[in-house]
């Protein structure tokens, strides 16, 4: 028996970054049918449900799986926190409006 002398190569794995996941994840939403998007990305279909089903989840920016429950929870916290800085910012304009008006110097380091 003879040698070609071709070695098989593995094939290479491609990682998916969490972006171009949820572009392709939209994509399957908006109606591209999950074979053709799987042929033209060279994907399985498993692979498509597998992120899905993460997604449902919830994702951390990291990739790292969050379960959805603490992903809502964290959420409304920063909900919460944005109102919060938001009525301090106002307040804040007012006072300083205010101090204006009546001609009156403001504290130091405000």
């Amino acid at each position: 028996m003879e040698s070609t002398g071709l070695v098989a190569q593995k094939p290479k794995t491609r990682r998916w970054t969490p972006e171009q996941k949820m572009a392709l994840l939209q994509e399957w939403k908006n109606g591209m049918p999950i074979q053709e998007l799987c042929r033209r990305e060279g994907l399985a279909p498993w692979q498509l449900y597998k992120w899905r089903k993460a997604l449902d989840r919830g994702l951390a920016d990291r990739g790292e799986l969050v379960p959805k429950a603490q992903l809502l929870t964290l959420q409304k916290k920063v909900d919460e926190l944005e109102k919060a800085l938001g009525r301090t910012a106002l307040e804040n304009e007012i006072l300083k409006k205010f101090f204006e008006i009546k001609g009156l110097r403001l504290p130091e380091g405000v």
